[in-house]
């Protein structure tokens, strides 16, 4: 997908309004919640409910795959690993 870009102008108590553009192509509506992240000087602006969707929309994609180990087994390796680091935890 192709990068765009938008700008908009902080407002008193710091309020930004999403351009109309970027808001009907993210389908943002009155009430929305989003997320900012912000990482090495750049803020992303995340909507959960399109992650959600994305769960959603994925869901079964892998129906019919056989997983490597049965829940016993990985129960035991994930016991054993657990062990192992109180072990190295209490020789520190």
């Amino acid at each position: 997908m192709a990068a765009s870009e938008w700008e908009t102008r902080i407002l008193e108590k710091g309020r930004l309004t999403v351009p109309r553009d970027l808001r009907a192509r993210l389908d943002l509506k009155k009430g929305d919640k989003v997320r900012f992240h912000l990482q090495e000087g750049k803020i992303r602006l995340i909507v959960p409910r399109l992650e959600e969707d994305l769960v959603e929309r994925t869901r079964g994609v892998l129906k019919g795959v056989e997983p490597e180990l049965t829940v016993e087994e990985l129960e035991d390796a994930l016991l054993k690993a657990v062990a192992s680091k109180a072990k190295t935890k209490e020789e520190t």
